[in-house]
């Protein structure tokens, strides 16, 4: 990677010295080391390349194992040091890497590669004089090197040095010329050196060595207005319009200007140039409509004047979608009516029906209203506007699985899971095959109800819904001994991520119960109950503690629990005349 030279904030310093230093490192071992001459013995050949091998198979025991042979044969290899400097560092042993490191610099100190680890070494633990020393050092053997000078540069700020952070950047420019970023980063320490005229003639030699060039007039400009220097930033951008009457960065810079001035109403003329020109790039557009909801939010206006702005935009630029999209977003951060901000949504895909963003946005709002229907509609354009979204393929298949539309809802889940790639987010692909395996059983179709579970667990090993499920299933399909211990472990992890969960907890004291565990079984049937709370849809909890208390003699309890169950409102009418039965045969 490259690595940028803009001068940072103390805040993200330390971060881009370590970034700087990732860009420099390898893995520990690499497939061979660095600096290594092969000028030795063959038994030490044969041992140090033998540890590189071992290294790069992850045997790392066997690799320092062998390099302790290395020094044993020579104790003044580098390579060695180098190597074994890694190994320790990795395993936070700080003091023996930096004394290996160290050794490996003075055994030869010729080799860049040494200094330029041990340099990275006194990054990584906060010795920036030390670092110091060693990037400058290296810089001395190459001047051609402006990797090193970007680390400089930051060091040199980290320690507040604002001249030797002149001298780094002029020494960048030997190699590199003068530049825009280069003449940027001197004006900023000019700047914390309280040097503004330095500053000033650096931005002013950048601008005089491109005259065509009318954004460096504008930076002038901009220096000059942030400096109180008003008057002379006025004239500059007057020329600037002038000389390109229809430029958007100069009307952007006339309304920064006037606005900071006060002068409302000539900045009100550059903001409208801006923002109803059908000719304004959409970046300039956009970030000049966010830097008006800034404003307002600012002075507490009232919102009806951003939106009656927004529909001058549109009826102006009727094709740009995004400003429709930031309306719509700004619409819902003032919490205005919801079927408001959807009716804004809805303008936006009649301009952009592929603008992804915004019918994501939609279906999230008609989601809980729970209107499925509206929620198929919506996704099914989608899918020619937007193929490799999985997640219009999402929202419908659950929309029908909640309708109960069982071959629709698997339609639409298979053409999800036939879009899935590494980048995939693993919790829409998990859900997918878990909804799948519900669908399959359904079906009664076994071996699909279960291959779609598998897929569902390789992709998140803790989908808890999936879990339950699938131990469910398992334990009441003709179970063997073995599905009833496998199903036992699923259903134990649902209940230790969520030990109150009423359904999880009956899954797992009915796997109990049917292991012949009863009085374990009734320890957790009864916590279930416990946890339902005012629910009215737990007919099977009760109709399993039935025949739980049943198992442990509790005869009286069973019929009290089969009982309650019949008054459960989600009842069957099937599972109700079971039930029924079941209480006829028990009572006396």
């Amino acid at each position: 990677m490259r690595c940028s030279r803009i001068i940072l904030s103390q805040a993200l310093l330390l971060f881009v010295l370590m970034l700087f230093v990732a860009c420099g490192q390898s893995r520990r071992v690499a497939q061979k080391a660095v600096g290594y001459t092969g000028e030795h013995s063959p038994a030490f050949q044969f041992y140090f390349l033998e540890s590189v091998r071992q290294a790069n198979a992850e045997n790392h025991k066997e690799a320092f194992d062998l390099l302790q042979r290395c020094l044993a044969i020579d104790s003044l290899a580098p390579e060695v040091y180098y190597e074994l400097g890694a190994y320790y560092a990795e395993k936070d042993s700080n003091s023996l890497a930096q004394d290996c490191f160290q050794r490996a610099v003075a055994i030869n100190p010729a080799n860049d590669n040494y200094h330029e680890r041990l340099g990275q070494w006194y990054i990584q633990t906060g010795q920036y004089d030390d670092a110091t020393a060693a990037y400058e050092y290296l810089y001395a053997n190459n001047h051609a090197r402006t990797d090193v000078l970007n680390i400089l540069l930051q060091l040199y700020q980290h320690a507040n040095n604002y001249p030797q952070m002149l001298s780094t950047i002029e020494r960048m420019e030997q190699v590199d010329g003068v530049g825009e970023q280069s003449t940027i980063n001197k004006m900023h320490i000019y700047t914390l050196m309280d040097k503004k005229e330095q500053a000033w003639e650096a931005l002013k030699g950048l601008a005089d060595a491109h005259p065509n060039d009318l954004n460096y007039q504008l930076m002038k400009g901009n220096w000059l207005v942030q400096n109180k220097r008003a008057e002379e930033a006025r004239e500059i951008f007057v020329a600037a319009e002038k000389a390109e009457p229809n430029n958007e960065f100069v009307a952007a810079s006339l309304y920064d200007f006037y606005r900071q001035q006060g002068e409302d109403s000539l900045a009100v003329i550059y903001r409208d140039r801006i923002l109803l020109n059908r000719h304004t790039t959409n970046r300039t557009r956009n970030t000049m409509l966010r830097q008006v909801i800034r404003d307002s939010e600012e002075r507490a206006q009232d919102s009806t004047v951003v939106l009656n702005l927004f529909d001058r935009v549109m009826e102006a630029v009727p094709d740009a979608a995004e400003v429709a999209m930031i309306k719509a977003m700004y619409m819902r951060v003032k919490n205005m009516p919801q079927e408001d901000v959807e009716g804004a949504l809805y303008d936006v895909l009649d301009i952009a029906p592929d603008m992804a963003a915004a019918r994501l946005e939609l279906l999230q709002s008609i989601w809980k209203r729970q209107q499925w229907d509206e929620v198929i509609a919506l996704c099914r354009p989608a899918q020619e506007y937007n193929p490799d979204e999985m997640a219009f393929c999402y929202y419908e298949g659950t929309a029908h699985y909640l309708k109960d539309e069982v071959d629709e809802a698997l339609t639409c889940f298979r053409r999800g899971v036939n879009r899935i790639n590494e980048k995939s987010d693993k919790d829409i692909v998990s859900d997918f095959y878990a909804m799948m395996g519900d669908l399959y059983h359904k079906k009664g179709l076994r071996e699909e109800t279960y291959a779609a579970y598998d897929s569902c667990l390789q992709w998140k090993p803790d989908n808890v819904g999936c879990l339950n499920n699938y131990a469910y299933y398992l334990s009441t399909d003709t179970p063997s001994a073995a599905d009833l211990k496998r199903a036992e472990g699923m259903s134990l992890k649902t209940i230790n991520a969520e030990p109150t969960n009423p359904t999880f907890l009956d899954t797992y004291a009915w796997v109990l119960y049917l292991e012949e565990r009863c009085m374990e079984a009734k320890a957790i049937i009864d916590r279930a109950i416990k946890n339902c709370g005012s629910r009215n849809d737990n007919f099977d909890i009760y109709d399993h503690a039935g025949d739980i208390y049943l198992c442990c003699d509790d005869l009286p309890k069973a019929l009290k629990m089969w009982r309650r169950a019949l008054e459960e409102k989600d009842i069957e009418a099937e599972e109700a005349e079971k039930i029924k039965k079941k209480i006829k045969s028990h009572e006396k």
